[in-house]
């Protein structure tokens, strides 16, 4: 006779998908909040600080390190860790070949425990005991292969998990961006400091070499020029980023206050994008953006500034503008981004939710301003119109 299956018990089960949507919450919470502090750190040690920090409590690992290649791509040296034993390693300078370094390298992907399925058994016994507990990402640049961010031996025992593998990959592209943002920006510095040792140079040299060097000098400008450009504006859309948008803001809020003026600012988020990314990939969601930002610029006046904040956050400040001049431009940027976007042999909807904040009513300062437009911004995604201003008794 067949013993009856015990009923499921509902309660436990409803227990723990409770506890994994809250563990979840808390990883997308730590996710933004770095994503914000790295995109506007520009000091190149402390992204190096903050990503092995903020990887390790994302992934719970007992050390984390961050191995950059050299300007020849032949060794790599461990630039940052945290973590168990992470002093001793920190500083130390390899071949590139050598290690899973070199293997995450060599193929381009990233190595983890469930990686060893995809190897032949000579190469799957090598990596078994050189490996143990290992998870490693690559770091891929915009114009090269930067490194790698690695974490060794799970907190707890166990292996690392594919759903460690996902979440620190995604976090990769976030380290990759600050690194290269802040590479740039250490290069601005650079330069502005190379051109005043040239003015000084030409207060020294004779007619001849005053002609050469102010040669030199312009083609420096340019150089220091198309560096602050980098430095200020998003490398995929080419748009301001969060550093420009914020400081046109401020200044437009100075010149609404002394003139007495209103100014607006619309938040918009494009709703389900990381369903394309997903789908698609992220080349077609990068493609996407560029396509993006070149209809937001439709509807902009001269004196208006449209920017990306960060992945699928866009803004843009409106001078002079009262609630109702932003809501028109809010009907005119959803009706431009109403038709199907055609990236390679592909048609992708987008849909958008608009927040729009009104100074001074909504806020005096660029913080509360933005946090007002923010909080319209998730009221328009379950309004029908596709936007909402700001009102005080909304959830925030």
């Amino acid at each position: 006779m067949m013993r009856e299956t015990p009923p499921v018990d509902l309660e436990k089960r409803i227990y723990l998908l409770e506890g994994e949507l809250h563990d979840r919450e808390i990883e997308i919470s730590l996710l933004k909040e770095t994503a914000e502090k790295l995109a506007s750190e520009l000091d190149l040690e402390k992204v190096f600080q903050l990503a092995v920090e903020r990887a390790r409590k994302l992934i719970m690992a007992e050390t984390v390190l961050l191995p950059l290649l050299d300007e020849n791509s032949t060794h790599y040296t461990y630039r940052a860790g945290r973590g168990k034993n992470a002093e001793e390693i920190v500083g130390e300078t390899l071949p590139l070949e050598f290690g899973i370094c070199g293997w995450v390298w060599r193929h381009k992907r990233a190595w983890w425990h469930g990686a060893l399925g995809e190897l032949d058994a000579a190469e799957r016994n090598q990596w078994e005991q050189e490996a143990a507990s290992v998870i490693l990402v690559p770091l891929f640049g915009k114009r090269q292969f930067l490194g790698g961010l690695a974490g060794i031996n799970k907190i707890g025992g166990g292996d690392f998990t594919r759903r460690d593998l996902d979440l620190l990959t995604h976090f990769s592209h976030q380290v990759s961006f600050a690194i290269e943002n802040a590479t740039l920006f250490e290069q601005l510095n650079k330069a502005k400091i190379q051109a005043e040792e040239y003015q000084h140079e030409l207060q020294l040299l004779n007619a001849e070499l005053e002609r050469r060097v102010a040669q030199r000098t312009s083609a420096l400008a340019d150089a220091v020029k198309e560096l602050e450009h980098l430095a200020l504006h998003d490398l995929l859309t080419d748009l301001p980023n969060r550093s420009l948008v914020e400081d046109r803001l401020q200044q437009g809020i100075l010149i609404a206050r002394r003139e007495k003026k209103l100014l607006s600012i619309i938040m918009i988020g494009l709703i389900q994008f990381k369903t394309v990314n997903d789908k698609h990939g992220h080349d077609v969601g990068d493609q996407l953006l560029r396509q993006v930002a070149l209809r937001l610029r439709k509807v902009l006046r001269e004196s208006d500034t449209a920017g990306r904040l960060g992945g699928d956050q866009f803004a843009l400040v409106l001078p002079s503008t009262d609630a109702a001049g932003a809501v028109k431009v809010a009907e005119k940027l959803l009706k431009v981004m109403e038709p199907p976007f055609r990236v390679g042999d592909k048609t992708i909807s987008v849909i958008s939710s608009l927040g729009i904040a009104v100074y001074p009513e909504h806020g005096e300062d660029v913080a509360s301003l933005c946090h007002s437009a923010e909080t319209a911004k998730r009221e328009a995604k379950s309004g029908k119109t596709g936007y909402c201003v700001y009102s005080p008794g909304a959830k925030k």
